[in-house]
């Protein structure tokens, strides 16, 4: 009992069953005391952890694929799994050359960046010339009707002075001296007549206003048709274009042709300024045009190649035959004209032509 008694008591939690390793069988039972401390050192034995099982290695697809079928290539797999090449990204068009090239050379990522810029910069710049354009109508159509509103009224003032004039009550108000003599005796009918002025100056005054509107909208109207004019005829006579030449050439059309056709001075004064307008039936216009055909007619007729009309040898002292001059003549202006074009010299071939007939 003794023994039993002085053996450690147990916990209160139940506690795992432990396998108890008998002692070596030395060929006698175990007696209390040894069960006891058999059991305790059992309880306090540290427990060792479970065993872990190894766990199977994860195969890659992509190895498990190439492991699967030896035949494949790896360099193979691994160009069918990256991207399709993207498109290339084009420069925008209003671009110079160098800055197109420029681009190419950029990384993608900045040309998609700096092509999304640019579409929205022309997208916001078409906009903005859209909204102009219908602010542009809009005031166009505005001042469009301002000016047939200011015509109509305008066209309506000579009527509104004529009836003024008309339904004047003054007729037999001719002199200073009837107005003296009105006043004089007439106070009254005097402030009418008085009324009655002040109308007719005001009338008279925007009519002065409406012609003086008209004339200076005329001038800049024909102002701007010459210098349209002269812009074309620039394109298609180069010398024109120079300042020193075109002068010179002006002064060749005014001295050699103008004046020979029988225009003066002040008259291609007041046409240049657009006072004048010359029609083209003017007889001048006409014979213009008729020598213009006939230098035309010998500029476009075929150089037939002929030999030479050379002059028999005579010996000296013999005389020349009957017509020879005229042949040189007529030879020399031939060649003046080919070098010069000028309508000058057409016009003294022709006559020189004629003369010989």
């Amino acid at each position: 009992m003794s023994d039993v008694a002085g053996a450690p008591v147990a916990e209160a939690a139940p506690a795992p069953i432990a396998v108890i390793t008998p002692a070596a069988d030395t060929g006698a039972d175990l007696s209390i005391s040894q069960a006891a401390r058999a059991l305790a050192t059992a309880r306090h034995k540290p427990k060792e952890p479970a065993p872990v099982e190894p766990k199977a290695p994860v195969e890659q697809p992509e190895l498990a694929q190439a492991n699967s079928d030896p035949a494949t290539d790896p360099a193979e797999v691994t160009k069918a799994n990256e991207p399709a090449e993207l498109p290339p990204i084009e420069p925008p068009r209003s671009w110079t050359q160098a800055e197109k090239e420029r681009f190419q050379s950029l990384p993608r990522e900045t040309q998609e960046y700096l092509h999304t810029r640019e579409q929205e910069r022309e997208r916001e710049f078409r906009r903005g010339q859209n909204e102009v354009a219908e602010q542009r109508k809009a005031v166009e159509a505005e001042r469009q009707k301002a000016d047939e509103a200011r015509q109509q009224y305008e066209a309506k003032l000579p009527a509104l002075m004529q009836a003024l004039h008309d339904a004047s009550p003054f007729a037999d108000i001719k002199s200073m001296a009837d107005v003296e003599r009105m006043q004089a005796e007439d106070p009254f009918r005097f402030q009418q007549f008085q009324v009655y002025q002040w109308k007719m100056q005001g009338v008279q005054a925007e009519l002065q206003q409406a012609e003086q509107r008209k004339t200076t909208e005329a001038q800049t109207k024909w102002n701007d048709h010459v210098q349209a004019e002269n812009a074309k005829a620039a394109e298609l006579i180069p010398e024109l274009a120079d300042e020193e030449k075109g002068a010179k050439l002006r002064n060749r059309v005014v001295k050699e042709v103008l004046h020979d056709l029988g225009f003066k001075e002040s008259e291609l004064a007041e046409l240049a300024s657009g006072k004048e307008r010359l029609s083209i039936y003017d007889h001048r216009i006409q014979r213009l045009l008729a020598d213009s055909l006939k230098l035309r007619d010998i500029q476009n007729a075929p150089k037939a190649v002929v030999k030479p009309n050379l002059p028999p040898v005579q010996q000296p002292g013999t005389a020349r035959p009957a017509g020879h001059a005229a042949s040189e003549q007529i030879q020399a202006l031939t060649r003046k004209l080919e070098q010069s074009g000028s309508l000058k010299d057409a016009q003294a071939l022709r006559a020189a032509q004629m003369r010989r007939k």
